[in-house]
């Protein structure tokens, strides 16, 4: 159920930022935020403009920015921030959405070149894979204590395959893709023998990350290598996903490698540092994880229960660099 929100909020607790004078820190749900001193104080009214938004370059609100209208985490003085405040109309509700008033878009990064491929239509329902919202916007939807697994998150394309009417559909995050050897995502079906596992789970979706030579983090990839690893298995004629132990028990009986498994245990706020460190696949870092109950639920708030928690490390790696 993931939106993209420039939400007016409340201002919480504002401390000294540890580093420089004019500077300080707050959080807005469990987002980092520095801002300068003196700017806001604890109960204002404010707009919270998260990172992966795009501004527009002639509001003088974003003037600061000096054209880098793509809001990105950043460290400053030595501190992770994650986001910025700036003043809220006083029409504006707290809660409420502004993007639209404020001509704010999330940034969509586009298909990397040459994955390619032409569209199809495709005849049956084949939903696209669940919009995972944040962690630090939803942090109290996970319950202490509840069995939960956690998985890397694979910095790749997202993929979807499903044998339907004698034959092989695939897709990426966006579109079903006609079949193509030039394509991204049959490329990885043809080299990870998709198209035999994927026929022996017929009447289910599986959803995966496709990787290698495919963003900047390679896992090791030779020029022309390209890799599969699943996470999620979806029922087509239910719209249900499978519980986590269905889910692993079907790809392991036709061996359908999968996505690394961080832990499986009673949730606590403990395990999130395992967004950062190494990948379990490369000797790169770790983009980040993906958490979510054992079995399957939903939450009024988010939906289906899944949450990712993306690396300090991984976000600062183009363009979060130090501030002085």
């Amino acid at each position: 159920m993931s939106e993209f929100r420039v939400e007016v909020v409340r201002v919480g607790t504002v401390g000294k930022h540890p580093n420089a004078d004019s500077l300080s820190i707050t959080r807005v749900f469990d987002y980092p935020v520095i801002l300068r001193t003196g700017d806001f104080q604890e109960g204002d009214r404010a707009v919270y403009v998260p990172i992966d938004a795009v501004v527009p370059a002639d509001d003088a609100r974003f003037a600061f920015l000096d054209g880098h209208v793509r809001i990105k985490a950043k460290r400053l003085r030595g501190i992770f921030s994650m986001g910025l405040l700036v003043a809220a109309d006083p029409a504006w509700e707290v809660g409420s959405d502004v993007a639209a008033a404020m001509r704010i878009v999330k940034y969509e990064p586009p298909e990397p070149l040459l994955m390619g491929g032409d569209s199809e239509r495709c005849p049956f329902p084949f939903p696209t894979y669940t919009d995972i919202e944040g962690f630090r916007r939803w942090p109290d939807v996970l319950r202490d204590g509840e069995e939960v697994i956690v998985t890397e998150k694979i910095h790749g394309a997202n993929a979807r395959y499903a044998w339907v009417e004698g034959r092989l559909w695939c897709g990426s995050r966006t579109s079903v893709k006609k079949a193509d050897p030039a394509s991204l995502w049959w490329k990885a079906a043809e080299r990870n023998g998709l198209t035999e596992k994927v026929r022996a789970l017929e009447g289910l979706a599986v959803y995966g990350e496709v990787f290698g030579q495919v963003q900047d983090l390679k896992y090791g990839a030779g020029k022309n290598d390209c890799f599969f690893r699943a996470f999620d298995m979806l029922e087509l004629k239910s719209g249900a996903y499978l519980d986590w132990d269905a889910m692993t028990g079907r790809a392991r009986a036709v061996g359908l490698p999968l996505v690394p498994l961080l832990h499986r245990g009673p949730w606590s706020k403990d395990l999130l540092t395992l967004s950062a460190g190494k990948s379990e696949l490369a000797a790169h870092l770790r983009e980040g994880c993906v958490i979510h109950p054992v079995r399957e639920r939903f939450d009024e708030r988010v939906g289906r229960v899944i949450l990712k928690m993306i690396g300090e490390e991984y976000l600062l790696r183009k363009g979060g660099t130090e501030h002085h």
